[in-house]
């Protein structure tokens, strides 16, 4: 699905971590200057995820999840620690609605949800006039039903078989988004 140029929501529902994080990437690389927000990005050791981490976009990063940290918190077999959201991904989301800058949720799922502070506030810029991208892991109902209810809001699945496709919708909403934000 193209996405409206005048859509303020462009949204990735998909399943596979690594197409999420190659086109995420891909756009932050592209588009860096236009956007401002978080990325959530997997820690590896000896080969094998040990856990994620919480990046905001410009700098600063926090363990978000492990299976080395000890938090009366988890979920599946990882501790977290929720003031990483709180530390990093707030404060970069919030820099970046000041700015007028596109805001990158990266992701929204389960582990973001447990933070109160962080959904909540999540929660009041998705359903801001900002323009907002955000990847949500498919399976998430509570996402799912709320972006399939708002307006203004395109969803599309990521897929490997979609993948160009969620690229060029991707790169013209942004095109369009940024030369808006040239002319202001």
């Amino acid at each position: 699905m193209k996405p409206r140029p005048r859509a303020s929501k462009l949204v990735f529902a998909f399943s596979d971590q690594g197409l999420k994080e190659r086109l995420c990437a891909r756009l932050c690389s592209s588009y860096g200057r236009w956007l401002g927000g978080f990325r959530t990005v997997e820690n590896r050791s000896g080969g094998k995820r040990d856990g994620y981490a919480v990046e905001a976009l410009g700098g600063g990063r926090s363990v978000l999840a492990s299976r080395s940290i000890v938090s009366p918190v988890s979920f599946n077999k990882y501790a977290l620690d929720l003031g990483a959201l709180e530390r990093v991904a707030l404060p970069a989301l919030e820099a970046a609605a000041a700015a007028g800058r596109v805001l990158l949720f990266d992701e929204l799922g389960p582990m973001a949800m447990r933070s109160k502070a962080f959904s909540g506030r999540a929660v009041e810029l998705l359903f801001s006039p900002s323009p907002c991208l955000v990847f949500f892991r498919r399976g998430a109902a509570a996402f799912e039903e709320a972006f399939a209810r708002m307006d203004d809001t395109v969803i599309i699945e990521l897929t490997e078989e979609g993948w160009a496709e969620a690229v060029a919708a991707a790169e013209s909403w942004l095109d369009a988004l940024a030369a808006r934000m040239e002319t202001k």
